[in-house]
């Protein structure tokens, strides 16, 4: 690989690392608590509403599983990303449990570490299209938590 080709591949990776970082950041550690000093992000936030909040914070994770997909990433770095996020989103629909599991799961970071880890260990060989189809699959899972929400809080709260 010549010297431009891979100085602009190095480039590309360190943008994304940094965009990766900052999506997780935000997700899941701008705001500190100041009684226990944790930190929380807007996905914890969010979390405190019921049912809306955790979709909210399902879409917002989603946007870490998009870069995957974007960056060309295998099934297995997505899926992985993907069951984090879906593993937030499901125990966060618990009343208070929920938001104390986000509190310490923080499946924003973890799926920030699992695309680092990837994207480091990469070459350009290995790097596929971007997977526009897992996209919307994805689009069409939050459709389905959203579905699922609602009926749900129907059922609840008439």
């Amino acid at each position: 690989m010549s010297d431009d080709v891979s100085s602009s591949l190095l480039a590309k990776r360190q943008a994304s690392l940094s965009r990766i970082d900052r999506i997780a950041w935000w997700l899941d550690d701008a705001f500190r608590i100041p009684v226990i000093n944790k930190r929380v992000g807007i996905d914890g936030v969010a979390g405190l509403v019921p049912f809306a909040g955790d979709l909210v914070g399902a879409g917002l994770s989603s946007m870490l599983v998009i870069e995957a997909l974007r960056l060309g990433a295998p099934r297995r770095v997505w899926m992985r990303m993907g069951a984090n996020a879906g593993l937030d989103f499901v125990v966060g629909l618990v009343p208070v449990a929920g938001d104390l599991f986000d509190m310490f799961w923080k499946a924003n970071r973890r799926n920030e570490r699992v695309l680092r880890k990837w994207l480091e260990q990469v070459t350009e060989a290995e790097v596929r299209k971007p997977r526009w189809g897992g996209a919307v699959g994805i689009s069409l899972g939050l459709a389905g938590a959203f579905i699922v929400t609602v009926v749900l809080w129907r059922a609840m709260f008439g």
